[in-house]
């Protein structure tokens, strides 16, 4: 759209869109210009016969362009809970510029739409009901997903010794349930390893299988 046109922009037909049923393709000088959300349309009073200054139509796809950032956010936050790094590397691939990515982030904070504590906490919740893991790993996990240092920190100081013992407990009888072995030294053997890359703190494991009874071991006889 070149300058000339800009300074006589007049709107001369609004239309809803088919597919999507938010969005409105708006008409310049009887010529298809740009499309909008249904929230910039009713923010900026966009109605026909409305003419717009330069500034006002930079403002106004300036808005779009902030919208439909927050629209892809929301919609990636529809799936299961995210991360503010999730959620903006997620925009900054989508090709949104950082001052538009940062105001949805800002937004989504507010609005507690985001919030790296309690995602954190919920991951340490659904690791012990789902995935057990050890906190060395669960906190690897949350690091990867972008949660800092003290959030990831808090999230597991409430883990405690006592729960990590019930899932390893849990993972010994997925592993080895209905085997028998020669010893407990070939019981460690197999178990050890496999628990570290869980994520659990070695003596801890070293207390669980040490306490292991003869119902794995073979019989003498």
């Amino acid at each position: 759209m070149n300058e000339e046109r800009i300074q006589e922009s007049k709107i001369t037909a609004i239309e809803q869109q088919k597919k999507n049923r938010s969005r409105y393709n708006i008409y310049i000088n009887g010529e298809y210009s740009f499309a909008v959300h249904e929230d910039i349309l009713v923010k900026y009073r966009l109605i026909k016969g409305r003419e717009m200054d330069p500034e006002e139509m930079k403002e106004v796809l300036e808005a779009e362009e902030r919208n439909k950032a927050m629209q892809y956010g929301l919609r990636y936050l529809s799936f299961r809970p995210r991360t503010i790094t999730e959620v903006r590397d997620y925009l900054t691939k989508k090709g949104f510029t950082k001052e538009d990515i940062e105001q949805v982030i800002d937004s989504f904070i507010e609005k507690k739409y985001l919030d790296d504590q309690i995602y954190a906490k919920q991951w340490v919740e659904e690791r012990k009901r789902l995935k057990p893991r050890g906190r060395y790993l669960m906190k690897a996990e949350l690091t990867q997903r972008g949660v800092g240092d003290d959030e990831a920190n808090l999230a597991i100081e409430h883990l405690s010794s006592q729960e990590e013992k019930e899932m390893i407990e849990r993972w010994m009888e997925k592993k080895i349930s209905g085997k028998k072995f020669d010893s407990l030294y070939e019981l460690k053997r197999k178990l050890v390893p496999f628990l570290q890359r869980k994520g659990f703190p070695l003596d801890t494991i070293q207390e669980v299988v040490n306490s292991v009874g003869p119902d794995y071991l073979k019989s003498e006889d």
